[in-house]
């Protein structure tokens, strides 16, 4: 993601993103500032704290959980 797009996803109340390495798998933002995010993903048993441009990186996009009725089944 680019760094503006993910600061407004954050200031809009996503906490949850698509990690890079593992696609299926949600990056839960714990805390955030203006060039900070703290964050856990599913390998680490330790939040990580990173700059905001790193964090950009590492996440492609907003995670959302699609539940059954809009996969139409």
């Amino acid at each position: 993601m680019r760094y503006k797009d993910t600061q407004k996803a954050l200031s809009d109340g996503h906490r949850q993103f698509i990690f890079t390495a593992s696609p299926g798998e949600p990056v839960n933002v714990l805390a955030w500032g203006p060039s900070w995010v703290r964050f856990k993903d599913p390998y680490n048993t330790y939040p990580i704290s990173t700059n905001m441009k790193m964090f950009s990186m590492l996440v492609e996009g907003i995670y959302t959980e699609k539940s059954p009725e809009a996969s139409g089944q």
